[in-house]
């Protein structure tokens, strides 16, 4: 009985550290949904990995479908690899791959390889859906190899500008609950899940990674 109490307390103390969130998002224009948003948070121990996965169909003249594929890797507080692709009608567009290697990163962008001269990145552009930023916070984005800035337009409120376009982000209880795109051909939203929001308002999803969602 002893051997079995101590491994079920050894079992329940590594599925205790083991856990994933998982946020979904309608992606609406014009009041219709054109799509889908999926954002996933996996813990494990000291690692976290951050999952974000979109994809959009819509007619502007003729139809066009773009899909957009995020996975990045933390260990504690430092971002230690990723990889990010995007398609235009099943036709890959770009392709990037980030890793830490003595104390600076490797980024490879279509084929195409450059060093980031920083020791430690802490902060990226994976976490924004489950991280309230501060204003004036800067996160990396390998998909464009540089930092870029959060501005804070209001009440939970921040806009992220890139080369690409403008996003504006809005937060309940540290969770991204929606997120207005602008880009030149076509301007549409990023809308938490009615279910998932209501998730997040009764706190059983939290943008803590010390609160674990069922």
């Amino acid at each position: 009985m002893k051997r079995i109490a101590v491994l079920f307390l050894l079992y329940y103390c590594a599925i205790s550290e083991n856990y994933s969130q998982v946020l979904r998002y309608d992606v609406v224009r014009n009041g219709s949904s054109i799509g889908a948003t999926l954002v996933e948070r996996t813990i494990e121990g000291e690692k976290i990995t951050h999952h974000l996965n979109t994809l959009t169909k819509f007619r502007i003249i003729w139809q066009i479908e773009v899909e957009y594929d995020l996975v990045e890797t933390f260990e504690g507080d430092t971002l230690v690899s990723g990889t990010s692709w995007n398609t235009l009608n099943e036709s890959k567009q770009k392709d990037t791959e980030l890793s830490r290697k003595e104390g600076e990163y490797s980024l490879i962008i279509d084929g195409i390889h450059t060093t980031i001269h920083e020791p430690v990145i802490t902060k990226s552009v994976s976490e924004i859906y489950f991280e309230e930023p501060e204003h004036s916070e800067k996160v990396f984005s390998a998909y464009f190899g540089r930092y870029l800035t959060f501005e804070k337009i209001g009440e939970h409120q921040y806009e992220l500008t890139s080369p690409d376009g403008s996003n504006i982000y809005t937060y309940e209880n540290g969770i991204c609950t929606e997120v207005k795109i602008s880009r030149d051909f076509a301007t549409f939203s990023q809308v938490l899940k009615p279910e998932v929001l209501a998730a997040v308002r009764n706190h059983e999803i939290t943008g803590s990674i010390h609160d674990k969602d069922n």
